[in-house]
């Protein structure tokens, strides 16, 4: 038996990557061609970066003019006016800074990449259960069509025997978009959030935000926020006292996010008291604020990210989402969120298991049947199932805690799982 058993497990492994690369090319051709212009030019702005770099260092010029004097297409009489240099030097330069047609190339391949390679990644955690399905149909299928099935059973073995070894490789396989979720995807996060317009002007995204509550009930505003190196410039904070009155505004031009001390390091901080009711001209020249180094909060990068995107909350690990749990700036609605998506980790590989269990006994047949038709009847019902594992949390939130909410699914088809795989004829 143990032959048998790692040569099915042989089978279903080469099934599994052979669909999870093919559907994966699919997918990254598919969407590649509806925006190919987008790679095209994120190509040909990295190349052009790359060969302006090198040509502004081997000529002493800043890397920064020169690039903007390409991107603008100046000729050579406009650079060496700008660059202060003989003519003949400047067109050297601009032959020197065009990337030619494999240099582009490469830069097209390298921005497919970067965008792609991140995604090909998330879609293995959110569509494994669904890949192991397949990859079981095709395995099943490709052992009866040999009537390798029929033989077994003729000789005495049991169908459930003959499925264990798939069962134990899909839960494997399963298991292992866990450490993919925790430990992988967090760190791609920042790529994963991206749209393709930012790949191709080689950025990241920027974004202003005004007047948001931290956990203390102090308003917090950035005249931009950098995700990438978790940077706000022209920070502004009114901290309010227990009845919502102002008792200090602080500004800042810089703020750079510290983990251990959990807050914000000001560069320029400066905070002053408001005036009093009446106050003289004189009284309010002499009320003269302090230097201020470090602002407190738990209004961190990762709570300013999620609150612009709600789905950034599914690229973040489990620990994170328990300090999001316990972080006071968190609004109630996101609160259930977090607590459901966190939860949902485990439920949601329980039910990719059964997905498993479900589709087994359509493909589990004595003798040669129907394929075709009984394909069908399996995918139907296991992309159902998922599609309802992936939407009954979200729907049960009205009903149920956010706990109870994420193990609905689990509830709903243990039975159905358990009544299809006793219908199995061994």
């Amino acid at each position: 038996m143990k032959t048998l058993d790692l040569y099915i497990v042989r089978q279903f492994v080469v099934n599994f990557v052979i669909l999870y690369v093919v559907l994966m090319t699919l997918f990254v051709v598919v969407d590649l061609i509806v925006d190919l212009d987008e790679f095209l030019k994120a190509g040909s702005n990295w190349a052009q970066r790359q060969t302006v770099a090198r040509q502004a260092e081997l000529m002493g010029q800043p890397v920064d003019t020169v690039l903007e004097l390409m991107q603008n297409e100046a000729d050579a009489a406009q650079v060496a006016q700008r660059l202060g240099v003989p003519q003949q030097q400047a067109q050297e330069l601009i032959d020197g800074a065009t990337p030619g047609f494999l240099h582009r190339s490469a830069g097209v391949f390298r921005a497919i990449g970067d965008y792609y390679g991140p995604i090909v990644i998330l879609v293995y955690a959110f569509f494994s259960g669904l890949i192991v399905v397949a990859a079981m149909g095709f395995t099943l299928t490709g052992l009866g069509r040999h009537r390798e099935l029929t033989a077994m059973v003729s000789s005495g073995i049991s169908l459930y025997r003959v499925a264990m070894p798939i069962l134990i490789t899909g839960i494997a396989l399963n298991v292992l978009a866990l450490p993919v979720q925790e430990f992988v995807i967090p760190q791609l996060a920042g790529k994963l959030s991206r749209k393709k317009s930012h790949v191709k002007k080689q950025q990241v995204d920027y974004f202003a935000f005004y007047y948001t509550p931290d956990g203390s009930g102090s308003l917090i505003s950035a005249a931009r926020f950098d995700a990438e190196h978790e940077q706000l410039t022209n920070m502004r904070v009114v901290v309010r006292d227990e009845n919502g009155l102002q008792k200090q505004k602080i500004t800042a031009a810089q703020a750079v996010w510290d983990q251990d001390r959990q807050g914000w390091e000001l560069i320029d901080g400066y905070a002053i008291s408001p005036g009093r009711i009446g106050e003289s001209p004189v009284e309010a020249l002499e009320r003269a604020g302090v230097d201020m180094e470090f602002f407190k909060t738990d209004l961190s990068p990762t709570l300013i990210k999620t609150r612009r995107n709600a789905d950034y909350v599914r690229l973040l690990p489990v620990t994170e989402l328990q300090k999001m749990q316990n972080n006071q700036a968190v609004p109630p609605t996101m609160r259930d969120t977090v607590t459901r998506t966190k939860w949902g980790r485990v439920s949601l590989l329980i039910v990719n298991v059964l997905i498993l269990v479900i589709g087994l006994p359509y493909f589990l047949l004595r003798a040669p049947g129907n394929m075709l038709l009984q394909s069908v009847k399996a995918a139907g019902l296991c992309i159902g199932v998922w599609a309802g594992g992936m939407t009954l949390p979200e729907l049960a939130t009205a009903y149920f805690n956010p706990v109870a909410a994420a193990w609905i699914p689990v509830v709903v088809y243990l039975p159905l799982a358990a009544y299809i795989l006793h219908k199995v004829k061994t």
